[in-house]
């Protein structure tokens, strides 16, 4: 680049060999505009096409605390499932609420997605007397 602006401007002062000044200043154009430009739109497209490509996505909403009920129609309303992972023993949970969600909230995941779930029983399920 140096060197090419160097002779443009030596040229140029010179007042001599116009044809060559303007055949390096079309060059320079070329070289530094034009081929970037293109390259650049080009890039744009792919972008463009990546996205487009891409399934739809949705957040995932908070369900920890609801019932399975209405967990269910929470996902469903964000166009997700629910899937049952487990159910555990807690003491501190009235049964039958949801203890855990997977994936966490906020997560982006394409539309139709399973939230798996965890719910809490009211029996410990242990051995029995």
């Amino acid at each position: 680049m140096r060197f090419l602006l160097g002779v443009l401007v030596g040229y140029s002062l010179r007042g001599k060999q116009k044809l060559l000044i303007r055949f390096l200043v079309t060059l320079a154009l070329v070289v530094y505009v034009v081929i970037p430009a293109l390259a650049l739109l080009g890039l744009g497209i792919d972008v463009q096409r990546e996205r487009r490509s891409r399934p739809a996505q949705t957040k995932v909403p908070v369900i920890k605390g609801l019932s399975y009920e209405d967990a269910e129609r929470k996902l469903h309303a964000a166009n997700l499932n629910i899937r049952l992972l487990a159910t555990r023993y807690d003491s501190a949970l009235q049964p039958g609420l949801i203890i855990d969600q997977v994936p966490a909230p906020g997560e982006a995941v394409a539309v139709g997605y399973s939230v798996g779930v965890t719910i809490s029983r009211k029996d410990f399920g242990g051995p029995g007397p």
